[in-house]
């Protein structure tokens, strides 16, 4: 299987070029290449429905050239020389001992420090965070790695703010991830930020659902995003805006300049559910988030998503994942996909 670098242009083929290059080399685990950048390439085609984006990808290795990976996968790459500005750089994880790769590639640690001197968004995956680090770049910086190299990371780079509980971090423009299960977070998460909300949403609901299906199944009736109603899209902005505020019909009703019953079933039509039932959704959406990236407790993540009641935000959770909040949490940063539900 040969996978080759190329530009994706999403018509009509004037607009703005995203350049997004990635280092390659034959230690690097594949799927924390490929699964973020089909998230960008189908967060592009959903933006390209209603506007314009072209995105250039490339994967860059040393000489150039095709490299068979560990898992004997192909891919043809372009030499490092040839890369002279990207607007995100992509560190893959390490398969195996990173040290060997920081041995064999200090080219590319060059690269990395040269992208994140000068302030370029960087995302780096697992064990990849280790060839950032040698950069010096991260001193007093917030970074995470894959948990088994926990140890060997910190003596390796005692002035790096290692965050062991933390599936992914952010500092300034250099975000890392602890493994490939974390990096579909992280791509919706920029997704909002590169694209639109709307099409992060969408990407979301194509690609996260998959990944943590035992945790969160798409649930039959699940709410639609991207729709052609404007109106409801404006609820929706409304709605997400702050999830702990509860608003009534008629108020948002009157803010759209529409009457509560027209409201109600625009909103059915155009999302499939009801307000209420899109509101619950979302802040349950939300409050997997926190769970996972965050050390608040139950209760602050309950009130931090408008459900102020610890009981009756458990049985909310329970109710729509199978498992308790605090299940749910010790399951995705123990990556333990069986866990069993236990009372808060």
């Amino acid at each position: 299987m040969r996978i080759t670098p190329y530009i994706m242009i999403i018509t009509p083929n004037t607009g703005p070029l995203f350049r997004i290059a990635a280092l390659t080399h034959e230690d690097m685990l594949a799927s924390s290449l490929t699964l973020p950048l089909e998230i960008l390439t189908g967060a592009a085609q959903a933006l390209g429905r209603a506007g314009r984006q072209r995105l250039s990808i490339g994967c860059f290795s040393q000489a150039g050239g095709p490299i068979t990976i560990q898992s004997g996968l192909t891919l043809a790459t372009m030499p490092l020389s040839e890369l002279t500005q990207a607007d995100l750089l992509i560190v893959p994880a390490i398969w195996r001992q990173p040290q060997r790769v920081l041995r064999r590639h200090p080219e590319q640690i060059a690269v990395i420090d040269r992208h994140v001197g000068a302030g370029g968004l960087t995302i780096s995956v697992g064990s990849g965070s280790f060839l950032l680090a040698e950069t010096g770049r991260m001193r007093d910086r917030a970074m995470t790695t894959h948990w088994q190299w926990f140890d060997t990371f910190a003596h390796r780079y005692p002035r790096v703010q290692l965050e062991r509980r933390q599936l992914i971090t952010q500092s300034d423009n250099v975000f890392c991830v602890s493994s490939v299960n974390s990096v579909a977070d992280l791509m919706v998460y920029l997704c909002g930020e590169l694209f639109s909300p709307r099409v992060a949403r969408h990407i979301e609901n194509q690609f996260s659902p998959e990944i943590r299906q035992r945790f969160s199944p798409s649930p039959v009736g699940a709410p639609k995003d991207l729709h052609h109603d404007e109106l409801i899209a404006d609820v929706q902005t409304e709605l997400n805006r702050d999830l702990r505020i509860t608003r009534t019909m008629s108020t948002l009703a009157e803010q759209l300049g529409v009457s509560p019953r027209t409201l109600i079933r625009r909103f059915k039509s155009a999302t499939g559910v009801s307000i209420g039932q899109y509101l619950q959704q979302r802040r349950l959406d939300e409050a997997q988030a926190l769970l996972r990236r965050t050390n608040l407790s139950i209760t602050e993540v309950g009130v931090a998503v408008g459900l102020n009641d610890p009981s009756h935000f458990s049985r909310m959770f329970r109710e729509q994942t199978g498992v308790t909040p605090s299940a749910f949490r010790t399951a995705v940063r123990d990556k333990s996909f069986a866990a069993n539900a236990s009372p808060d």
